[in-house]
This record gives structure tokens, sequence and C-alpha cells, in this order.
């Protein structure tokens, strides 16, 4: 077996079996043979140019997204499933995050209920799937405002399969719960809550969804714009900001890139942008931060460490990226993480 190249991810593999891994790395059937992840090298392809002799005495990883304060510009992204990969689920996970003061987005399919997860850790997103009856989003928004969450992520990139048989991996999570009879967060019966296969969702329902948000004062993020023409629509519609994100090359190794659509998503919203897909690493959370992401979600890495050793293992991988977004950022010269730009990075292609 090849050396594995993120932390806990031998471990992983052994405890969790072939099938379920290969769900985890989410490998979509349109993938050749190996195919190296397309969003981790376009990360990759960055160098970063540290500044010298600037006289910092300090350094301040902190970030401010909608009022809201978070210990280093990187965070956990959401997953379905959660107790498939861990007794407790993504209850771990959240008292790591609390302790390091990092946002936590946590999917519909989770099947810990809302209300455990909140008293664990009041400062978690809900991410939603854009489809089906709005009155169903309305009512989970509902039940995170609650719950004490505090904002909002709606997927409108892939929230459904139209065509049967192309999970990733080709791995169904719905029936690996229904199997074991676990309902979900977003559902009513067991396994993943079937919404229908064209959603039919446009503008309209987003103004929708964020009046409903604002009523409780939660922002409302978009997640899965990579074109600039959908950027550039959505301030005009209550969204708080977007999460450019092609779902982590699930659904098709063939979509475009979160790392390269940032410079087009800049030029035409000023809503605040995160990146999620193929963070590794703090290093690359301080490339992204140059590239304009405010803040960047990992998923992979941290069920990883899920896995292997539970809260402990994901609070060293997480507290190991902040030291390393510390140590890289006061490398570059900076006090603090708005500092951060293009002039920092140089790019290198083969």
């Amino acid at each position: 077996m090849p050396t594995p190249e993120l932390p806990f991810e031998l471990t992983a593999r052994e405890r969790l079996g072939d099938a379920l891994f290969r769900y985890m790395q989410g490998q979509p059937a349109d993938a050749r043979g190996n195919e190296a992840d397309a969003n981790q090298q376009a990360l990759r392809r960055y160098r970063l140019l540290p500044r010298v002799l600037q006289g910092n005495d300090s350094i301040d990883t902190q970030i401010s997204l909608h009022e809201q304060r978070w210990a280093a510009p990187i965070g956990v992204g959401a997953f379905a499933g959660d107790r498939i990969f861990h007794q407790e689920g993504v209850l771990p996970i959240a008292r790591a995050c609390k302790r390091l003061q990092l946002p936590l987005v946590i999917s519909e399919e989770t099947v810990t209920p809302l209300e455990q997860i909140g008293a664990e850790y009041h400062r978690c997103w809900l991410q939603l799937r854009a489809a089906g009856d709005v009155g169903r989003i309305k009512a989970l928004i509902d039940q995170a405002a609650q719950a004490g969450f505090q904002n909002i992520v709606l997927t409108v990139l892939a929230p459904v399969h139209p065509v049967a048989g192309l999970q990733p991996g080709g791995f169904s999570i719905g029936d690996a719960l229904k199997q074991r009879g676990w309902h979900t967060i977003g559902g009513t019966q067991p396994g993943v809550e079937p919404l229908p296969a064209f959603p039919v969702w446009r503008w309209q329902e987003i103004d929708e969804v964020a009046a409903h948000c604002a009523n409780h004062h939660l922002p409302l993020w978009l997640k899965g714009v990579l074109h600039h023409d959908d950027a550039a629509q959505a301030a005009q519609h209550g969204v708080s900001g977007l999460i450019a994100s092609n779902i982590g090359l699930r659904q098709s190794a063939r979509w475009a890139t979160p790392v390269d659509q940032l410079p087009d998503l800049q030029a035409v919203t000023r809503l605040p942008l995160l990146l999620d897909g193929g963070v590794r690493c703090g290093s690359d959370a301080v490339v992204a931060r140059c590239l304009g992401a405010s803040l960047s979600l990992s998923v992979r890495p941290i069920i990883s460490a899920l896995v292997a050793g539970g809260e402990s293992a994901v609070f060293e991988l997480l507290s190991g990226w902040i030291n390393e977004i510390t140590a890289i950022s006061h490398w570059c010269g900076v006090s603090d993480m708005a500092a951060l730009n293009g002039s920092f990075l140089t790019e290198v292609r083969s």
C-alpha cells in the first residue's frame, strides 16, 4: 500500500474498509483511474513569497465574517452520515472546533440531532440542499436557530442526483443509513430524505430563504457557485456570502476548480468568498487567503482524523494547521490575515 498522503489516512482506510473509504474520498464516475485531485493540484500550483525584515512583533490569525470572530481562516466542511464514521458522529469534531473556535458546517444529512450538536457547540453552521419544498428548508432553519446555530449554507450545485447509480465512490450513504434505520436532520424516514431529481429552484426561492434567514439574523451562504454571472446576481437576492465549491469533485471530475474561479468571482462581487475543496494543510489556507478567500473549509482530512482518533486526533490536526498558518503568515511579514493578498504568491505551471 502506498504511503498515505494525509495524516491518519492509513488508519482510516483500515477501519472504514475500501468501499466506505472510497466514498469518503469521493471519486466520481467520470474520473480516470487514480486521477489526482484537481482541487488539491490547483492549490499546490502556488508558491508563497516570504517577506523579510518587516519588524512585526506579533501575528493575529483571527478573521471576522459578519461580525463573527474565528480563530483562523480555516473551518470544517459538511459531510453526510456522520455516525457511519464514528459512534459519536460529528460530536468529537464539534468539541474540537469549540476548543479552537473554528467554524463547523453540519450537513442536513447528518444523523446526530441538531439539538445535541448545538449543546456541544452552538456556533455551528447548517448546510441544506436547495431542492424540494421551500417550507422544508424554512422549518430546518427554524430548528437551527433554536439550537443556536449561527449561519445557514444552501447547496445550489448538485443538491440531488438526477440519475441513479452515480454516487461518489460507487457507495450509497443513503442506503447505508437506511439499513441501520437511521434518520438524518433533514429527513422524516430512515436514510437520506428523497428530494425531486430536478429541483426547479430559481432565484425567487433564494429570495424567500434569505428573507427567512434574516428573520433569525442568520447569514445565508450559497455553496457551489463557480460562474461569475451567478456570483454577480447573488447580492441582489439577500445572500450574505458565497462558497466557491465544486462539491469536492464528487459528482464530476470535469467541474472547474474553485481555486481557478476565485479571481473571476472576486471581480464581480463584494460578498465574502469562502473556498471549499482541496485544502489539506495550513499553508493551503494561507494560499487561499492570498487568492481572496476569507476562509477555507476542509472535510476529508478531518474525517480521517475522526475515524483514526476521535476528538484528540481532530484537535491535533486542526491545531497543527493553525500553528502552520501562524508561522507561515509571520514569515510572509504580515501581522494579520487581512494583509495577505496576491502579491505573496507565484504560480508554477508544469
